[in-house]
């Protein structure tokens, strides 16, 4: 993988001190606001970790044996039975999943599977590699949504997870993937609820973790050598080893870098330094108290005993530490014990309310529920391993006639300990809220000197208003996003107010269209200075500006219109003319895209441009 320095992208930003944590990081809970981003956690991200979500003393690392590609079931059986066998030898009811392509639904060996414990989740009918290519999303919808659909015809309680096809080996998982496929539903009401598909690199930049378990025997990085180095791969997470959510209804739950593939294609098949490496990756979980998948196949590259030589490490060498589950098992467990009963989705596969961040600034991943059923803070107390839980003000989704309406609140922090603050403001309801010791505490006036026009809710629809630290010094900014030249806004510790700066976002930027919808504003540190320049790029034009200071603020790099809506440029666009998002990230010095467009026609599925070029005089 093509190595840059650590850039601050769009809506998270990444700390330039690698796993040092700042005292305060005025960025961190952006993601919550952000348009969908499958790579947004980083080793200073706080932790989900095991004992928060398994519910069972003395279980301090997951890991989820997900084997891929079955369309042959008595195939896999064969395969898989020597480690069931020895799972249940292990830990009593086994636990593995099944990544599954097109299948009889009633075949027995389906329900077997479900009750001894596995589980058959999704993996596309046709396994097409990338999903999303040569300009037909109509399929890629097709073949996630036929298995889906086809699955839950199984009897038993139907799939829960899906796996992107060759994301272990190329650029195929996207953001437009999330937006307009995993997140959504399918013609017959069908949805799943975790995705596992983004790679987890573990290494030495991760000070919890002794270098005899990131570096190989040889002095190489154990897990980094396994990034293929003839291609373009940037499917990938470091040192955070924890599920994630993403675009609020979806899990990430991280595959261990490597699969199986990737190992033949380093080293050859069925090679033991490949599991001994695998066992140096349990090792790590049950320090750092994580979650990973394992991907691996019946095609030669890698043994069942090998596989079952994972067990044996868990049983003799790491004293029963390790809980092996399935998705489904993986699933329940996390809804029980993390979210107290309220899953990210409704049964209608909408959004629950549920919004997972660090509400204290502590280092761990709290809960916050808000619905027309629930209002509760989950507050996770570290020392006793157990949660607490107080009133939550408001709700994040509320139940109508016609179904879920949204309800935007805006997160931030406006204090030097990093405790997030909340803000709701509608045509009739204005308040803003932030977390002390002992609950949420009101301020009443904070909101007092903002226009009317300035509001996170615009009739159930974004309105734009986002709190960003611009300047790194730990205190958010508010801005006004929702029109062109929106006002920036700075707290005032004294008067405990938002009060107007001369600032302004720069001409033909703004955050959401005037339908809520994304349009089209990143914002990104392109050189290192830790001051946020804006990347923006609609249908219609693509531009940069570069943060200068507080009096200045953006500088015009550049504006270059499109001859014709959608249209070449430097930049493609980052939304399309409906609002959807077009596949864009940022990562490791680059800006990458991938869409149906890219797929099967660009080098490695992916546009990709280094962002320094976006700074050079034209």
């Amino acid at each position: 993988m093509a190595a840059g320095r650590m850039l601050w992208p769009a809506w998270l930003i990444l700390l330039a001190l690698g796993s040092q944590v700042l005292p305060n990081d005025g960025n961190r809970f952006t993601y919550l606001n952000g348009p969908i981003d499958p790579y947004w956690v980083s080793a200073t991200t706080p932790k989900l970790i095991t004992p928060q979500w398994v519910g069972e003393p003395g279980i301090e690392a997951v890991f989820v044996l997900a084997i891929d590609d079955m369309r042959a079931p008595q195939r896999y059986e064969r395969f898989l039975r020597p480690i069931v066998d020895r799972l249940k030898r292990y830990q009593g009811k086994p636990g593995y999943s099944i990544m599954t392509n097109r299948v009889d639904p009633y075949d027995p060996l389906l329900v077997f599977w479900h009750r001894e414990g596995g589980s058959v989740e999704v993996h596309t009918l046709t396994h097409p590699c990338p999903l999303l290519q040569h300009g037909r999303l109509y399929e890629a919808k097709r073949t996630y949504d036929g298995c889906v659909d086809l699955l839950r015809r199984i009897p038993g309680p139907g799939p829960v997870a899906y796996r992107m096809p060759c994301c272990d080996s190329m650029n195929s998982v996207s953001p437009r993937f999330f937006d307009l496929i995993f997140n959504r539903t399918t013609p017959n009401g069908g949805y799943l609820s975790i995705d596992s598909s983004v790679f987890c690199v573990l290494d030495q930049a991760d000070p919890d973790l002794p270098d005899e378990l990131v570096v190989d025997p040889f002095g190489r990085p154990r897990f980094r050598k396994y990034i293929p180095v003839d291609r373009w791969m940037a499917n990938l997470i470091y040192n955070y080893p924890y599920p994630y959510v993403i675009g609020r209804v979806a899990w990430e739950f991280p595959c261990l870098m490597p699969s199986d593939w990737d190992a033949q294609y380093l080293h050859g098949p069925n090679n033991p330094a490949t599991v001994d490496d695998w066992i140096a990756a349990l090792r790590a979980l049950t320090v750092k108290q994580g979650a990973l998948s394992l991907v691996f196949h019946p095609h030669g590259w890698i043994r069942n005993d090998q596989v079952a030589r994972l067990i044996d490490a868990a049983e003799k060498e790491l004293g029963g530490k390790v809980r092996f589950l399935s998705f489904a098992q993986a699933l329940e467990r996390i809804n029980r014990n993390l979210l107290a009963g309220e899953p990210l989705r409704q049964p209608d596969g909408s959004d629950n309310g549920v919004r997972i961040l660090d509400v204290n600034a502590d280092g761990y991943m709290d809960v916050l529920i808000g619905n027309p059923r629930v209002r509760s803070t989950r507050v996770w107390q570290p020392q006793q391993r157990q949660w607490r839980e107080y009133p939550l003000p408001i709700r994040f989704v509320e139940r109508e006639l016609l179904g879920t309406r949204y309800r935007p609140v805006c997160f931030g922090t406006v204090d030097s300990q990093g405790r997030v603050c909340m803000i709701y403001a509608s045509k009739r309801r204005r308040r803003m809220w932030q977390w002390a010791e002992g609950g949420w505490r009101e301020l009443p006036d904070a909101l007092s000197e903002l226009p009317a026009t300035v509001v996170t809710d615009r009739g159930g629809r974004d309105g734009g208003v986002r709190l960003i630290d611009l300047d790194a010094d730990g205190i958010c900014e508010l801005i006004d996003g929702g029109t062109v030249g929106g006002r920036v806004f700075r707290w005032d510790r004294e008067s405990q107010r938002w009060q107007p700066t001369p600032l302004r976002l720069p001409r033909l930027v703004r955050i959401v269209d005037e339908n809520g919808n994304d349009a089209g504003c990143r914002w990104v540190d392109l050189d290192g200075d830790r001051l946020l320049d804006i990347v923006f790029s609609d249908p219609f034009r693509c531009a940069v500006y570069r943060y200068v200071d507080r009096q200045t603020g953006w500088r015009e790099v550049l504006v270059e219109e499109r001859p014709e809506p959608m249209g070449r440029a430097l930049l493609p666009p980052f939304v399309r003319l409906d609002g959807s998002n077009n596949g864009a990230w940022f990562r490791d010095g680059y800006l990458w895209i991938q869409n149906e467009d890219t797929g099967g026609r660009l080098t490695n599925h992916v546009f990709r441009i280094k962002l320094t070029k976006l700074l050079e005089p034209r």
